[in-house]
């Protein structure tokens, strides 16, 4: 045989080979597509940054819905309506919890290591908040002797109570020991947050197979839901008395909807953003108040996620870019400090109206709001709000987040 030659035999093995070969790849192609889709999204970076733009937005309007001064700028319906964005909240964690520990639960001790996290993630800007209620609480107790006027409440009692501190400082306010929001209202939700957590460790810690999973995902969904609305006069309003049924809500459609982006390949940009954008938009400014209509907020919101989370789209380009991306990693301050600066704005319009006999302050049936008596001075207010908030927020993760972050994150794994 000349050199170059291929024996028979030899060839009849290629040939046998190739055959081989190409009806596996015919045969799985379907499932290598798949593979190659989760394989793609398993080194996406492990924040998606349009969602954390979002994420800021949504704390923005949540801090301005509670901005309680009249003017053209307050009764916009996006702002006044802004109250189920923290639904969207819920849903996005449940998203981004299961993409960062889906496969990282399955012993004790990662549950500790994700638990810690997660107080590390919580805990120490709640804590540093509440003091510095306490010590507003406390300036309120001896205001009385210099202005009597300013102390509208017995310092104390009520939502501010010595029980209310120690129900907060073990993150247990929002699970039924209270009738009404106590110290940093917003911080209910966090509280019942970090609840379904443990919920979701729990979880998936005992239930290894994914799709027992989600089929268990799933039932909390609907059965948050359906308890909710048996067994609150609020429903989706609900912030004291079973919002934890809320939680479990959002939170597994958050899961759910994650797992809808890792098994599809699902179509996504300019297009899709738009419109999703423009549902959004139209729910809060117009539906969201409808006891029955609210309950399709955190539906919408997992759709908004899953369409966000592509980040194919101008939409999303645009959230990308410097100022989004900044109130994104300020979001978890903004949504935690802004009741603090608008209880120091209040007190302080409080004390003028007390000392030089203004009028700023109005009392009505919509409760106590600021008015200084033309709608540009009280937007212009709204906004210098805004931006002190921002402001503060940018403080407050550099000062506090951060630091706290770092600290348990090494309690969590002391080698990293």
């Amino acid at each position: 045989m000349r050199l170059g030659e291929r024996h028979p035999l030899s060839l009849l093995r290629l040939y046998c080979f190739s055959i081989s070969y190409f009806d596996i790849v015919a045969k799985e192609f379907d499932s290598q597509r798949l593979f190659l889709l989760n394989l793609q999204k398993s080194t996406a970076p492990s924040r998606f940054l349009a969602l954390d733009s979002w994420r800021g937005i949504c704390a923005l309007l949540v801090a301005a819905y509670h901005i309680e001064i009249h003017g053209s700028l307050f009764s916009q319906p996006l702002i006044r309506h802004a109250w189920p964005f923290v639904d969207f909240f819920f849903v996005l964690s449940g998203f981004v919890i299961i993409h960062a520990y889906g496969d990282k639960l399955n012993s004790g001790a990662q549950v500790i290591t994700f638990v810690l996290r997660r107080v590390g993630r919580l805990w120490p800007l709640h804590v540093v908040i509440l003091l510095a209620m306490i010590m507003l609480e406390v300036a309120r107790l001896y205001s009385v002797r210099v202005i009597p006027a300013v102390n509208a409440h017995i310092p104390f009692t009520g939502e501010h109570s010595v029980f209310a501190i120690a129900t907060n400082l073990l993150l247990v306010q929002a699970l039924g020991f209270h009738n009404s929001e106590t110290w940093n209202g917003p911080a209910w939700s966090i509280s019942v947050e970090f609840a379904t957590y443990l919920v979701f460790a729990s979880l998936y810690f005992l239930i290894r197979n994914s799709l027992p999973r989600m089929v268990a995902s799933l039932a909390i969904a609907i059965g948050g839901s359906i308890a909710l609305a048996s067994l609150s006069p609020l429903g989706m309003r609900d912030t004291f008395e079973f919002p934890i049924f809320r939680c479990f809500y959002g939170f597994f459609l958050g899961v759910l909807a994650h797992r809808t982006w890792r098994q599809t390949d699902l179509a996504g940009g300019t297009l899709a953003e738009v419109i999703v954008l423009g549902a959004v938009v139209a729910f809060i400014a117009y539906a969201a108040t409808d006891p029955v209509l609210s309950y399709l907020a955190p539906p919408l919101f997992a759709i908004s996620v899953l369409v966000f989370a592509q980040q194919k789209g101008v939409v999303s380009n645009l959230l990308m870019s410097r100022i989004p991306l900044a109130l994104g990693r300020w979001s978890y301050s903004i949504y935690m400090v802004h009741m603090l600066v608008l209880a120091l704005l209040f007190a302080a319009v409080h004390a003028i109206d007390a000392l030089y006999g203004r009028r700023w302050l109005v009392h009505g049936g919509d409760g106590t709001m600021i008015d200084l008596g033309s709608n540009l001075a009280n937007s212009a207010l709204i906004l210098a709000s805004l931006g002190i908030i921002v402001g503060v927020s940018a403080l407050t993760y550099r000062l506090v987040e951060l630091p706290g972050q770092r600290f348990f994150n090494r309690v969590a794994d002391p080698s990293a």
